[in-house]
């Protein structure tokens, strides 16, 4: 709270406010004290209060007798009438008063006119209406078997709504052998109850306790409620697993991932955790078996986790261990044996000894590429092999004398351009059932021969080239290609140059002989150049070298390299320049003349467009684009100069255009100089014509006779090819009559046809013909073909088997086989053996015939010496690493000798040596073992593992001496020997915690060699310790309102156990809801903090009780009491009630009027709850005290004025005399009431308003708007019009307002130019009592409209239409005045400003009006084609939003002056113009026949272009080529085919490479001496 000073006599006068004497206002106070008891009925009578106090019945409802103030408010109510005190509804002292010892209900009384309140104190008596009841009906405790008699386990105590003797006073506990109670009386926090164990528990015997807890009050007769505790008895871990069986199965090898091979099961007799059994492997378990086995942890099934293998192991023994899962686990283990049933599931092995992954392919069959041996694991007939090699490839498998040995060979020649690479498949296959394969995939790659030359991509080839180019820059390339491969397929290039004029050009030419490409040594001109060929010849880098050429076609391409040329005008001195004079009387369109150009270009770089680039004035003179024909836009004035300069551009387009420039001079002279010179130049200009007419006439007929000339000859050409005769070949009946063209051969026995479209049904494609030679079938195969087919497919068949079972002599190998021994870890170098000498082999051959050692699993172990046959060690060999565990490590090498091939197998043994140390897998083994424990108990060890094998492994173990435990060894046979720790006397972790051992393993060596490891055994505690707390007695103090953490109290217990069963845990105990919310402790420290507000009015004490318990399986617990006393502070502000309040006051009420009653209280108590109090003084209020203590009147000091202040927020403060003090404070609002003492004021003084003329009657054109400062009623207005029937206020008779909102309705519609202003009176008046009113003078100005139309004032005809007419003579100039519109519009401002436009006018170029004057003039001359009248209507406009208008219309005529011009020249135009047009149709047509008789020429050409050139076959080199070559063109008509066939061709005539096989090359009979 704000805390505001004060000065010293402001002070006084607060004091003196709060202790001045009963006079200051009459009010009486009174105080009574009734008892009831709880639960009685509704209307039940509490005491006469108006007879207790002597009060007068009569005057109580009229002085308003009535409760307002109680905490029990709606518990009691007061009649009126009587003054009697009566029960309003049923009361339960426990739920107003809760767990209070004495229930005192304070009840405040009021009565008014004298003021007067009376206190009323009733006491509500507690009956015993309530059991005890629990929190809990059911509660279950926990507790092990192992706990001592005398242990103490707290319970909750009951609860008793009631008090004093009505609450619970004893318990009792239902009668057994094992438990007893035990009760703690904690005063006023009642009694608690404590469960006593009297006698050991036993689980096996009991394992659960029923007992039942009463608690009983203190009335008469007692009540009780019950509570049943089930007491589980937890078991200790006092029994190991137990198997039920010995267990053995069978599993077959290769046994799915997952596949179940036994169920394990064991039992434990305890329960929970443990009783729980898991499964896992033993300690001495190895990591193969790990690998191959799973086991689960729950069911016990072992299944498979890994790859069973027969081969690596036929028999396993697991050992499994059972454990229960108790803090100590017991543990059982039970070895499992496995025997694995043998499968045939391996698959032939197929190694590749020797190979050559090259081959030449001019080789001859019968080479061998490579040594194939094939190996299967399996036995019997699992073991037994059959090879084959995949059909399609030229090789195939030999067998050897030694088993399971083949040799690859080839079978048939080579061809590496047809198959440049083999993927040989061998396949081996078993005997097995089902049968088991396997393939081995090699790369035979065939090497090349150069026996292919080098081919061209096209031929020929064609290029085109733009003239221009740069010398010595690439301008195009050849490329050709050779089937061979590496030297052989390396092309150089070369240019056939022999010398000749028409290979001149060659010698500008230069090719990189590397990759062809072709240099221009000099820049082309396509004016001089247009097309050339040369030969390029390609020539490969193979021994022999093979080579090939090709023609190239070269095509020069046009660039835009040649400006135009003019050629008229020109001068005398050869400029492009001329002059051309015209009379200044032509109309617009004259030709003045035409300029000429030329570009020896051809195409888009030749056709030229013509501008204008310069020119004296652009509205005279046009130019055409594309002609170049000069022509007038206009007519000439006399104000036009006598002389016009024109500068004409001819570019063409080029991508980079080339220009020129020409210049005419045109001089305009009088018409009748003009006309002589022009029939000079009319007639020069017709001979011209007419000769260049004739000219075209004739070009045009001779081209179109050669024309038609070369048609003729090209259909006599096309009909002298066809020639009848029926096709004897390609007879399908299902033929559809499409042509085909196609050119047949035979070769041999096979007969070809290079094809077209389409092909024959049943005909072959030719592999490498690109899809476009046949192989056409032949009718006359004879029965001795057929059958030579089908003996040699039935003999390839045959041939596959034979190579996998043919006999040994069919290839030379000699085999053998030596054993040799040798110790392991020998120095690198040592003589293993000589096998030269053991097998009788020549020492001299050895390095000819390439003595190798070429497979082996230990091949990088050994090398052979190939002069003297004797083989090495090659580094020092580790028989541990090479053999692992194995009881004799073998290693087989074997060795090749080529020229006879030889295979030879060796067999080397490595003997072992005591080399190696047992070692464990852990250097210090951890064992955690109860104290609880019996003698005999077994723990087994992981075993040492020594890589040496025999007696040179583990032998045997032994133990450190101590006195607690001994060692037992179990002897698995091949899997070594176990040894298991044997407890031999009882542990205890108080007297040993640790106890440390060392396990030593030793081996059989000579001397022999061993390996220790540490054992370490820790023993674990059981729990058998309850914690202890360090104090007897824990108390302490707090202020009340500490902070929420604050500490109160650190608690602390110990415990002499270890682990879980050593850690204590702290919490609060048996407190009820309200304790625990306002305390917390931490379960780790035991600190007790605050967790809730501590309030010392509440409670000043606590005793509270912690619980200390320890973390083991079966907690030990043990509690303690804490008394906190709680210190008071100064922590309650005063409270202020506002016990009887009237809201509103009217503002005439007079000084001291009642506002309301105020109370004031404070909890605390002494100084603390001494209150001063005080109102805000800026207000026209103060308080007045009573002899009531702490009870105030608020009451008005001044008059009020509502219209100043309507309403006051009223801060009573109240503040105690505490160190340091606090206050409150309570605000209430004070709302003053309303008099009527305003009168009506209007926003306005007077009003203005401007309406617009026009408007529509009855609707409101204006408000007038007046306010009261009032309020409700007192400010509700009411308007009028002051009517007072004089002259000057006769315009309110056209007026009327709206008494409600002020809204003024205009009856009539103004007039502007009638009235334009008035004004009058309004008058408004409030509803209060008495009414006041005011008034207002209202000033209306009328606003103008556009409602008047402009007026036409000239041109008006007689008969009144705004029409006139105006004769101008012809001869006028541009802007000479025709005449002027005048208007007149009545409206004023924008509404009255006029504007003029033409809305109609014949000839917009002749006259113009002026926007804002309405004058008429001329904008240029008259011609003599203007018209002689024209006619203007003129739109007259005014500015208003919607504008108005009218219009006026002048006839303007022309007088015509008496000269005139005569028009000779019109004819001459004319004339020109259709001479013009004549010759234009004649350029067209010879145009169009020269470009159809060019076409007809190319045509013919190309035809004959594609008949055979020279060329020197390469094709069709068959030896049995009879020369049978026949050209045919095919169709079908109806049910017949035909064939059109040409002559024989000539024989060894070639296919042009790129022409699809269906175009031939004439030999040249004409062959030089040079070639020959």
């Amino acid at each position: 709270m704000e805390q505001r000073k004060r000065e010293p006599g402001r002070m006084t006068r607060c004091w003196v406010g709060c202790i001045v004497a009963v006079l200051l206002f009459n009010v009486a106070s009174a105080q009574l004290r009734y008892s009831v008891p709880e639960e009685v009925s509704k209307g039940t009578v509490v005491g006469n209060i108006a007879r207790d106090l002597g009060l007068d019945k009569s005057t109580l409802k009229e002085r308003k007798y009535r409760i307002v103030s109680s905490n029990a408010g709606p518990l009691f109510s007061v009649n009126p009438n009587d003054g009697i005190l009566y029960v309003s509804e049923k009361m339960d002292r426990e739920q107003v008063c809760a767990q209070s010892s004495t229930c005192v209900l304070n009840v405040k009384t009021v009565l008014e006119n004298p003021l007067e309140v009376h206190y009323v104190e009733v006491e509500v008596q507690d009956i015993n209406d309530h059991s005890p009841t629990f929190q809990e009906k059911d509660k279950t405790l926990e507790i092990s078997e192992s706990v001592l008699p005398g242990t103490k386990i707290q319970l909750k105590p009951a609860w008793d709504l009631d008090s004093g003797q009505f609450s619970v006073q004893q318990y009792k506990i239902s009668n057994n052998d094992h438990f007893r109670l035990e009760v703690k009386d904690k005063g006023d926090d009642g009694k608690i109850p404590i469960l006593v164990v009297q006698k050991s528990l036993d689980r096996e015997t009991t394992g659960t306790h029923s007992l039942i807890l009463t608690a009983l009050d203190g009335g008469k007769p007692q009540k009780s409620g019950n509570m049943n505790i089930l007491v589980n008895v937890l078991d200790i871990n006092d029994n190991a697993p137990i198997f039920s069986k010995d267990y053995s199965a069978t599993l077959n090898e290769n046994a799915p991932v997952g596949t179940t091979v036994i169920q394990v099961n064991a039992t434990d007799l305890d329960e929970g955790p443990n009783g729980d059994v898991i499964y896992s492997f033993s300690n001495s378990v190895s990591q193969n078996i790990i690998k191959l086995f799973d086991v689960n942890p729950v069911t016990g099934e072992i299944t498979v986790k890994g790859s069973i293998d027969y081969e690596e192991k036929d028999r396993y023994e697991i050992e499994i261990q059972a454990s229960d899962r108790g803090l100590a686990p017991l543990a059982t283990e039970k070895s499992v044996n496995i025997k694995i049933v043998d499968m045939n599931d391996n698959a032939p092995e197929i190694e590749v000894t020797s190979f050559s992954s090259s081959i030449p392919e001019d080789s001859r069959p019968g080479t061998t590429v490579a040594l194939i041996s094939v190996n299967d694991l399996d036995s019997g007939l699992n073991g037994k092999i059959i090879c084959r090699l995949n059909d399609d490839v030229p090789f195939t498998l030999t067998p050897s004398l030694k088993d399971k040995l083949f040799s690859l060979v080839t079978k048939s020649p080579l061809d590496r351009e047809k198959q440049s690479q083999y993927e040989l498949t061998i396949t081996a296959k078993d005997a097995g059932q089902p049968p088991l394969s396997s393939e081995k995939t090699i790369n035979v790659v065939v090497s090349d021969v150069n026996d292919n030359s080098p081919e061209f991509s096209l031929s020929p080839y064609t290029f085109y080239v733009t003239e221009g180019n740069d010398p010595g820059v690439s301008v195009f390339s050849v490329k050709a290609s050779d089937r061979d491969e590496n030297n052989n397929a390396l092309i150089s290039y070369h240019i056939v140059r022999d010398g000749s004029e028409e290979n001149k050009v060659t010698s500008f030419l230069n090719i990189n002989s590397e990759n062809g490409d072709i240099l221009a040594l000099k820049s082309f001109d396509f004016e001089t150049l247009k097309t050339f060929q040369f030969q390029v010849v390609a020539t490969d880098s193979g021994t022999p070298s093979l080579s090939s050429n090709v023609t190239v076609n070269v095509f020069i391409l046009d660039q835009n390299d040649n400006a135009p040329v003019i050629l008229y005008p020109v001068s005398s001195n050869g400029s492009a320049e001329g002059v051309e004079e015209i009379p200044r009387n032509v109309n617009a369109g004259h030709l003045v003349t035409k300029v000429r150009a030329y570009d020896g270009d051809i195409g888009y770089n030749g056709w030229l467009l013509f501008s204008l680039q310069e020119v004296t004035e652009h509205s005279l003179f046009g130019l055409d684009r594309y002609t170049g024909q000069i022509r007038t836009l206009r007519s000439f004035t006399e104000t036009d100069e006598a002389e016009h300069k024109l500068v004409i551009l001819v570019k063409d387009n080029g991508n980079v255009s080339l220009s020129a420039t020409a210049t005419v001079l045109i001089k305009l002279v009088e018409p009748k100089e003009a006309f002589a010179a022009s029939d000079v130049k009319s007639a020069a200009k017709d001979d011209e014509d007419n000769n260049v007419t004739f000219y075209l006439m004739i070009t045009l007929g001779s081209v179109s006779v050669l024309f038609i000339i070369s048609i003729i000859v090209l259909i006599a050409m096309q009909c002298s090819k066809s020639t009848d005769y029926t096709s004897k070949y390609l007879q399908e009946t299902n033929y559809d009559g499409t042509l085909c063209h196609s050119i047949q051969y035979r070769s041999g026995d096979k007969r070809y046809m290079l094809v077209g479209p389409r092909m024959s049904i049943g005909s072959t494609i030719v592999p490498g013909s690109h899809a476009n030679t046949l192989v056409l079938p032949d009718r006359r195969r004879t029965s001795e073909e057929v059958r030579h087919i089908l003996n040699g497919e039935l003999g390839r068949r045959r041939a596959h088997w034979a190579g996998c079972a043919a006999v040994v002599f069919l290839w030379s190998v000699a085999t053998a086989q030596l054993k040799y021994s040798i110790s392991e870890e020998v120095n690198e170098g040592t003589v293993v053996g000589n096998i030269a000498r053991d097998l009788g082999l020549d020492k001299s051959m050895l390095k000819e015939r390439k003595y190798r050692i070429v497979s082996g699993n230990a091949e990088p172990l050994f090398h052979v010496n190939h002069n003297d046959g004797i083989m090495y060690v090659s580094r020092k060999i580790d028989r541990e690493e090479v053999c692992a565990q194995s009881s004799t490590c073998v290693l087989n090498v074997k060795t090749v000798l080529e020229n006879p091939l030889e295979v030879h197998y060796l067999e080397v043994e490595v003997l072992d040596i005591n080399d190696h140390t047992p070692t464990f897998q852990e250097k210090v083994h951890t064992l955690d073992i109860s104290e609880s424990v019996l003698p005999g108990a077994k723990f087994q060890l992981k075993a040492a593992r020594d890589p040496d094998s025999g007696q040179l492994s583990v032998q045997q173990y032994k133990l450190s001496q101590n006195d607690h435990f001994r060692l037992e060894v179990r002897d698995k046979g091949k899997d070594g020997k176990i040894p298991i720790l044997v407890v031999q006397k009882s542990l205890d972790r108080e007297a040993t915690r640790r106890h440390q051992l060392i396990l030593m393993a030793i081996d059989g060596g000579k001397p022999p060699k061993s390996g220790d490891m540490n054992i370490l055994a820790n023993v674990l505690d059981i729990n058998d310790n309850a914690p202890v707390f360090s104090h007897d007695v824990y108390s302490v103090t707090l202020h009340e309102n500490a902070e929420v953490g604050t500490a109160v109290i650190k608690v602390n217990a110990s415990d002499l156990d270890d682990g879980p069963n050593g850690e204590i845990v702290y919490s609060l105990s048996n407190i009820n809801k309200n304790e625990l919310n306002v305390f917390d402790i931490n379960p780790s420290t035991g600190e007790i903090t605050v967790n809730a507000l501590i309030d010392y009015e509440e409670r000043d004490r606590y005793e509270i009780e912690i619980q200390a318990s320890d973390k083991g399986l079966a907690p030990l617990t043990t509690e303690k009491s804490v008394i906190i006393n709680i210190i008071d502070e100064n922590d309650n502000p005063p409270e202020i009630e506002v016990t009887s309040f009237s809201s509103s006051i009217p503002e005439d009420s007079r000084p001291g009027t009642t506002v309301a009653l105020i109370s004031v209280n404070d909890l605390d108590s002494g100084l603390n709850g001494k209150v001063i109090c005080f109102v805000n003084e800026d207000a026209p209020f103060t308080l007045t005290p009573s002899v009531k203590d702490r009870m105030l009147s608020l009451v008005t000091k001044s008059p009020l004025d509502r219209e100043k202040q309507s309403q006051y927020e009223l801060t009573i403060t109240a503040k105690d005399a505490g160190q340091p003090p606090l206050s409150s404070e309570k605000t209430i609002s004070v709302v003053v009431s309303d008099v009527n003492d305003n009168r009506p004021d209007f926003s306005l003084s007077p009003y203005t308003f401007y309406v617009t003329e026009g408007n529509d009657p009855g609707v409101s054109v204006f408000s007038v708007k007046a306010s009261d400062r009032d309020e409700n009623n007192n400010a509700l207005i009411s308007y009028h019009i002051v009517r007072d029937g004089s002259e000057e206020n006769k315009v309110t008779s056209f007026l009327n307002i709206n008494s409600e909102n002020g809204d003024i309705l205009a009856l009539k519609s103004f007039d502007f130019e009638t009235l334009k202003t008035f004004q009058f009176q309004a008058v408004a008046t409030d509803s209060g009592t008495p009414s006041l009113s005011s008034n207002v003078t209202v000033n209306v100005f009328i606003l103008d409209q556009n409602d008047n139309a402009p007026v036409i004032l000239y041109p008006v005809s007689s008969n009144g239409s705004a029409e006139g007419v105006e004769e101008i003579p012809r001869n006028v100039n541009a802007g000479h005045l025709v005449t002027k519109v005048r208007a007149y519009d009545a409206d004023i401002g924008y509404n009255g400003w006029l504007l003029f436009s033409l809305q109609e006018v014949t000839d917009h170029s002749l006259f113009g009006l002026d926007r804002y004057t309405g004058q008429i003039r001329t904008l240029r001359s008259f011609t003599e084609t203007d018209e002689a009248e024209h006619k203007l209507v003129i739109l007259v406009k005014d500015n208003g939003n919607v504008s108005l208008s009218a219009t006026a219309t002048v006839l303007i005529k022309l007088v015509e002056p008496k000269e005139a011009f005569a028009a000779s020249d019109v004819k001459s135009a004319a004339k020109d113009d259709e001479d013009n047009n004549l010759t234009l149709y004649l350029m067209i047509t010879l145009g169009s026949v020269s470009v159809l008789f060019i076409i007809s020429i190319i045509v013919l050409i190309a035809m004959q272009c594609s008949k055979s050139t020279d060329y020197t076959s390469k094709y069709l080199q068959e030896t049995n080529y009879d020369g049978t070559l026949c050209h045919s063109i095919q169709y079908r008509s109806g049910d017949k085919r035909y064939m059109l066939v040409g002559p024989r061709m000539s024989i060894g005539s070639t296919i042009v490479p790129g022409s699809h096989a269906n175009t031939l090359v004439l030999p040249d009979r004409r062959r030089t001496s040079e070639e020959v």
